[in-house]
């Protein structure tokens, strides 16, 4: 069982060197119980654009661990994908802890994963307040909505959170449903994970896959 994941079912389960919670319809990964300074285990690595690796590792803020994706100026125009390796088959949502802890760079959640060039993205841009809900097809990026009047805290951590009902795609911040359109680009299945650009410091924490449906509040406007 890879490190730092949690299933629950009113259980808790702790694994050396992995932190995984399943909760009935959930599961749950953590940065708690790794090592810092290095990959963790259970994700697969990707970076587009670029044949230059990216540095993702484990960092800590006292007792929590967190996945940090260690960004360069130079590397802009690439794009850094994190890929659960067992993501649920038919999870329904997704979600992140994440913040921006760098002047420069966008960070996002990827679900219904093909490959690295294949997948659905919800990008964040905390310097624009901007989101965006993006369609990845052989590396071609495609925004299929978005909305750009956030007022979110730039330094601040922020649940990026999405949820997919057939066509249905629904988009969260905070528990505030701020997006949502239809596509039918990708099926039911694929991995799931984080994304950032090239020149990114960004943080990661409790990512989450479920099969539960969601609605939630919508944000005012």
């Amino acid at each position: 069982m890879p490190a730092g994941f949690v299933t629950a079912l009113c259980l808790t389960m702790v694994v050396p060197t992995l932190s995984l919670i399943i909760l009935a319809s959930e599961t749950v990964r953590t940065f708690d119980d790794e090592s810092a300074g290095h990959p963790p285990a259970g994700f697969s690595f990707r970076v587009t654009r670029d044949a230059s690796p990216a540095t993702w590792l484990v960092q800590r803020d006292g007792a929590n661990g967190f996945l940090a994706h260690v960004g360069e100026p130079s590397a802009r125009a690439r794009f850094s994908l994190a890929i659960l390796d067992d993501t649920a088959a038919g999870a329904e949502w997704v979600s992140v802890r994440a913040r921006m802890a760098g002047p420069r760079g966008t960070l996002g959640v990827l679900w219904r994963v093909q490959d690295a060039e294949n997948y659905y993205l919800a990008k964040l841009d905390l310097s624009r307040q901007d989101i965006g809900l993006y369609r990845v097809v052989r590396g071609n990026r495609v925004r299929i909505e978005g909305e750009d009047d956030l007022e979110l805290d730039p330094n601040a951590w922020h649940t990026l959170k999405v949820v997919q009902d057939g066509d249905s795609i629904r988009v969260y911040i905070g528990g505030i449903r701020v997006l949502r359109a239809r596509d039918r680009t990708f099926g039911t299945s694929g991995a799931a994970g984080v994304w950032c650009t090239g020149d990114a410091v960004a943080h990661f924490d409790d990512v989450k896959i479920g099969r539960e449906n969601d609605e939630g509040p919508r944000r005012r406007r």
